[in-house]
């Protein structure tokens, strides 16, 4: 149970993860983080949640439980407005054919707004394609879309209900709407049909953090590292929470050991420059910045920080006595 200093160690990170930086290059998701620090999804998103453009299929899928997936429901093909001309050929009245495998894989290299209009053709084609579902989602969620992301994964569980690539979809998708206690289930269903996934274990830990579930949280890291000890994402994250439970040191030491990897990224070290912060080492946390921000924004959000900590250093000092004592 965390004291009341800890409690309160906590509200500082927690206000000062859900607050806007001027810097918005390192927008997370398992998001409502959108500060330089944040927790790590399986993926960064982009930096800007873009507009989908295009006709979207009408997705009237529900979605599942943990418990299974209802019926699939077809959605709608996209239709052109205008007169439309006769039929006259048995080649016009053929189903589109899906991509080839071919270019299935060609597409996976395309950005993500192109990667989601490609992968929601396919399903406009065939509305069982339980890879276009899955790649579709994915490539919505980055793109900032999460509800229709989480519509692509339900209809991919429609027909395909025991994938736990599809549930780790949903549950991310939930997730970076906000939905977070659904969240918690999809990927407890998604971890249950596979347990060695480490990015999965990693995902509950950040959606059980959000949820203010430090408990739960320790357990899906620890798993999760038990599966892939150097991985710098789920070290950054765990060494994040272990820091809104108020243990800094601990929380510096993990996120040293995530630093120490050369796939470290950007979110791993800012995290490590905010509990440097923290501690009153403002000089050594701007230093640590710099690395991936442009000096006058890491400056910038270590002057954010001491306001945060209530006008300076007089509120963090105390509390720091505090706990000490």
């Amino acid at each position: 149970m965390l004291t009341k200093i800890d409690e309160s160690l906590a509200s500082v990170i927690r206000e000062v993860l859900t607050m806007s930086f001027r810097s918005r290059a390192y927008r997370l998701p398992l998001a409502a983080l959108s500060a330089s620090f944040g927790l790590i999804f399986l993926s960064a998103p982009s930096a800007q949640a873009f507009p989908f453009f295009g006709k979207k299929p009408d997705a009237t899928a529900k979605v599942p439980t943990a418990k299974g997936a209802p019926r699939a429901q077809n959605p709608k093909s996209s239709s052109v407005e205008g007169p439309s001309a006769p039929v006259t050929t048995a080649e016009q009245n053929a189903p589109a054919k899906p991509a080839t495998a071919k270019e299935r894989q060609a597409a996976r290299s395309l950005d993500m707004i192109n990667q989601a209009s490609f992968w929601l053709g396919e399903l406009e084609k065939n509305p069982a394609d339980v890879e276009a579902a899955l790649e579709g989602s994915i490539a919505l969620r980055k793109i900032g879309s999460s509800e229709r992301a989480v519509q692509l994964a339900a209809m991919g569980l429609q027909v395909k209900g025991d994938s736990p690539q599809l549930w780790g979809a949903l549950g991310l998708g939930l997730a970076a709407g906000g939905e977070n206690e659904s969240a918690l289930q999809a990927l407890q269903k998604a971890i249950s049909l596979n347990p060695k996934d480490p990015n999965l274990q990693s995902a509950l830990g950040v959606v059980c953090d959000r949820l203010e579930r430090a408990d739960l949280a320790a357990n899906a890291y620890e798993a999760a590292l038990k599966l892939a000890p150097d991985d710098a994402s789920i070290l950054s994250n765990y060494g994040l929470s272990i820091a809104m439970t108020g243990d800094l040191k601990k929380a510096e030491d993990m996120l040293r050991r995530a630093n120490q990897s050369p796939l470290a990224p950007p979110q791993a070290r800012q995290n490590l420059a905010l509990v440097v912060g923290l501690q009153g080492r403002f000089e050594e946390s701007e230093r640590l910045a710099t690395r991936d921000l442009p000096a006058a924004v890491a400056s910038e959000n270590v002057a954010y920080l001491k306001a945060m900590l209530n006008g300076g250093e007089n509120r963090w000092t105390q509390l720091r006595q505090e706990k000490t004592n």
